[in-house]
């Protein structure tokens, strides 16, 4: 009996023994995985932030992709549980014309001041090594490499889908690709309620004086300030926050001018500005675009319409976009401005940086 008792005492520490054994492997196994989950994350994390951070400085020159380069290398973006930096040897940036590449690490120049005006795509890769503690007591390698990997472009904004503000400026000239705007100069997108001191115009707007005193005149009423669609000052401060309108447009839409100056949309228009990344005072330059750098927030589209106002409604004949300033004056019969950035209509074989300009800077992979 006392026999019997031993071996089963012994086939009991021996079960134990191959158990514990096995549910340690399956322990350290967890570990492991868990940490290359992580770091894969962290990779990928890395990936998509700094490649829509890079893909910002991209101008077509020489010194934007030097940005782009410098915001990769000088990241200080962390993994391995935020104790580690990526170092120069497990991230890398490349360029390309197309978001399917090729890829070029260091991409060829073109000739013009714009030499690099192609090159509107990045690619970021991130690849750290996980150091693995119970693996390899099976045979693995001793790390595990891991690869985060995204694209970012300056792409084209499309419509129709929303995405504009509340706001359609008068074209100077209808017929002009450029609406008669010129890049870097300021416009108006409400409109003084004062025509009588061009003073009251943005400065871009006084050029063409009187002919674009559409605020005052027998055509519109004194009461419309550049609104359309949206009346109630609560929707269109949602509109503002959001860039995004309640109907999508198309080109040769009609819209119908609200009215009202509601000044309580500084508000909403200066809160919008402040969730940019890039809080720089520009100050408009004609014929220079500034060198805007922020998260979109203060770069934004317009629906620009042909200022030829039919029982209140007036016509859209395209999109632009503008560079909103940092705050906005208190007085009623003062106008909002903005800096012209380009149009959306150009023609076929346009690039981000050759003057045309409602683009955005998009994640695409």
């Amino acid at each position: 009996m006392s026999r019997q008792n031993n071996k089963r005492r012994g086939s009991i520490m021996l079960t134990t023994a191959v158990s514990l054994f096995v549910l340690l492997g399956m322990l350290g196994l967890s570990v492991d995985l868990g940490r290359v989950y992580i770091a894969k994350n962290e990779a990928q994390a890395f990936a998509d932030l700094e490649a829509v951070a890079a893909a910002r400085f991209l101008d077509g020159k020489q010194t934007g992709i030097d940005a782009a380069k410098a915001e990769i290398a000088n990241s200080t973006l962390k993994w391995n549980f935020g104790t580690q930096t990526f170092a120069s040897g497990i991230k890398t940036i490349e360029f390309s014309t197309a978001q399917t590449g090729p890829w070029q690490a260091n991409p060829t120049a073109g000739v013009g001041s714009k030499p690099y005006q192609g090159y509107a795509y990045v690619r970021v890769t991130a690849t750290p090594s996980v150091n693995l503690a119970f693996l390899p007591a099976v045979g693995t390698a001793l790390t595990q490499q891991v690869t985060g990997q995204a694209i970012a472009g300056i792409v084209p904004q499309k419509f129709p889908q929303g995405g504009y503000m509340p706001f359609t400026p008068f074209a100077h000239d209808p017929g002009d690709p450029d609406f008669g705007f010129q890049v870097g100069q300021e416009y108006g997108f409400l409109w003084p309620g004062n025509i009588n001191n061009v003073n009251n115009a943005c400065a871009g707007d006084r050029i063409n004086w009187p002919m674009y005193d559409s605020s005052d005149n027998s055509v519109v009423s004194g009461s419309d300030r550049g609104y359309f669609q949206l009346q109630a000052a609560s929707a269109i401060s949602d509109a503002i926050l959001g860039a995004k309108q309640t109907d999508p447009l198309t080109i040769g839409d009609y819209v119908d001018l609200t009215n009202g100056q509601k000044q309580s949309e500084q508000n909403a228009l200066a809160t919008r500005a402040g969730y940019d990344t890039d809080q720089t005072a520009y100050n408009p330059t004609p014929g220079t675009a500034p060198a805007y750098h922020g998260n979109n927030m203060r770069l934004v589209i317009m629906p620009v319409n042909d200022r030829n106002i039919v029982g209140g409604e007036v016509k859209i004949i395209g999109f632009a976009s503008f560079l909103l300033p940092m705050s906005y004056p208190n007085g009623g019969n003062k106008a909002w401005c903005a800096i012209y950035m380009g149009s959306s209509t150009q023609g076929a074989g346009t690039t981000p940086f050759t003057g045309a300009g409602a683009y955005v800077v998009r994640l695409l992979q």
